[in-house]
């Protein structure tokens, strides 16, 4: 798959659909679902066997990737918001629950990735977060100190807040419910 530029247009996520994918320990493409193809303006052979990579915004930290990477190598769950980049270049964002994924052994063999729509409520929320996280990545003199100073920010709002970033993640998600609950 070649390279993508990205465009600054939004993809609809329609709010009853889950995107799905699964990918193996290093990030590569093994299952998409339609609903994923569609958000990513790609059929499912394109996208198989492509890294996870490929949909990273660059509007996102790496400070969240490395934080959701350690967890899942670690056998827990995480709950994220993320800003994807579709083959068009287009972006949508979604909340997306990791879990690892476990063979015969009980050995970590790859991940899974359920997403949803977020509304423009927690959208703001997580771009005013994320966008502090990355001029702290983009201000130090190597990618390996601005990752760790920005997870190190990333984990100072999160004491400052008493609350985890699972707790945060959730928090915004009630805002996607509340939203929710308005427009019914």
């Amino acid at each position: 798959m070649t390279s993508v530029t990205p465009v600054n247009r939004a993809r609809s996520i329609p709010a009853d659909q889950l995107l799905v994918t699964h990918a193996d320990l290093k990030g590569g493409i093994t299952y998409a679902n339609a609903c994923f193809c569609q958000a990513q303006a790609c059929d499912e052979k394109a996208l198989i066997g492509q890294p996870h990579s490929m949909l990273r915004h660059p509007d996102m930290p790496a400070a969240v990737f490395q934080l959701i990477w350690q967890r899942i190598r670690d056998g827990e769950e995480v709950f994220a918001y993320v800003k994807n980049m579709a083959c068009s270049g287009e972006y949508y964002w979604t909340l997306s629950h990791l879990t690892p994924h476990y063979d015969a052994q009980r050995r970590i063999d790859g991940y899974q990735c359920f997403r949803r729509a977020v509304s423009s409520r927690s959208i703001a929320a997580a771009e005013e977060a994320y966008r502090e996280l990355r001029l702290i990545e983009h201000n130090t003199s190597s990618r390996e100190q601005g990752v760790a100073a920005s997870r190190e920010h990333l984990d100072g709002m999160m004491r400052r807040s008493g609350i985890s970033y699972d707790e945060w993640v959730l928090s915004l998600a009630l805002l996607d419910d509340a939203e929710d609950s308005l427009a019914a």
